[in-house]
């Protein structure tokens, strides 16, 4: 454990010193990158754009097919409340 310690103490001034050595760019200068350049121009974000698009419209095909035929789905006034007795 003293090693470890040793270890993260003696370490963590050089870190911080090496990441105020390596930032070069002056406040200002930076641009953020644009939707387009990050997300459509890399082919390596394809499958995280199909995998998302494939949930989304996953949970909206079983929302919708809840709210329309699951008898415990009240959404009208009228039947808000009635008792919900499926073994009649």
């Amino acid at each position: 454990m003293n090693a470890l310690t040793r270890a993260a103490t003696t370490q963590a001034p050089r870190v911080a010193a090496a990441a105020r050595a390596q930032s070069t760019l002056p406040l200002g200068k930076f641009k953020e990158p644009s939707f387009s350049k990050t997300w459509l121009m890399d082919a390596g974000t394809y499958p995280i754009m199909v995998v998302v698009g494939v949930a989304s419209v996953g949970w909206m095909g079983f929302l919708s097919y809840k709210c329309a035929y699951c008898p415990s789905v009240r959404i009208t006034s009228k039947t808000r409340g009635q008792v919900i007795r499926t073994w009649k």
